[in-house]
């Protein structure tokens, strides 16, 4: 048996979210971009990776994201615009944004970095922002079309996403695609 687990922390999202991500790639797969696409049932809100974890420290990761979910409330928040970073320039991630202008997933994000850093957990030097992965850039084949169709691209901000449960993931890495397998759930107060 392995001693650790590849593990993160993320919010899942709505049918009608993975249904939008879904549409927008599937209007930028025909430029030929050479993209590793996440499968949208495998998209989530990422608030901490924690990369390989010690099976022994499970535990106490998942009472740390119990006691961070503690004071928060549930909220919703909606989609904004697509992206790409780290720019334009030399883009490596597409994106779909999440509205955080209010700060709930911020403040969720770093409380839980918080929390974790004290367990021994080594905190992000970025600065959270609120996003969705929908694609990994390989090569900058077609660069050119696929940013300014992503520039081009309106998310209807109708797509609500309600932030009421919070999961701490297994991640395994397969040739088809990585396999998500929730270990706990906490949920705000």
């Amino acid at each position: 048996m392995a001693e650790t687990i590849r593990a993160f922390i993320a919010i899942e999202l709505s049918g009608q979210i993975k249904e939008t991500i879904r549409n927008f790639q599937e209007r930028l797969k025909p430029l030929g971009c050479d993209v590793s696409w996440v499968k949208p049932e495998n998209a989530h809100l990422t608030l901490k990776f924690l990369g390989d974890v010690k099976i022994k420290m499970i535990p106490s990761v998942t009472e740390t994201l119990a006691n961070s979910c503690r004071d928060l409330r549930f909220f919703e928040t909606a989609l904004t615009r697509p992206g790409v970073f780290p720019g334009l320039r030399h883009p490596r991630v597409v994106w779909i944004g999440l509205d955080d202008t209010e700060g709930k997933l911020g403040q969720l994000a770093g409380s839980l970095e918080t929390a974790l850093g004290d367990i021994g957990f080594r905190k992000e030097k970025r600065d959270f922002r609120a996003h969705i992965t929908v694609g990994r850039i390989r090569t900058l084949k077609n660069i050119t079309q696929l940013c300014d169709a992503i520039k081009g691209f309106t998310v209807p901000s109708s797509i609500k996403q309600s932030v009421g449960q919070i999961t701490l993931f297994k991640s395994t890495l397969t040739p088809q695609g990585p396999v998500y397998e929730p270990l706990s759930q906490s949920r705000p107060g």
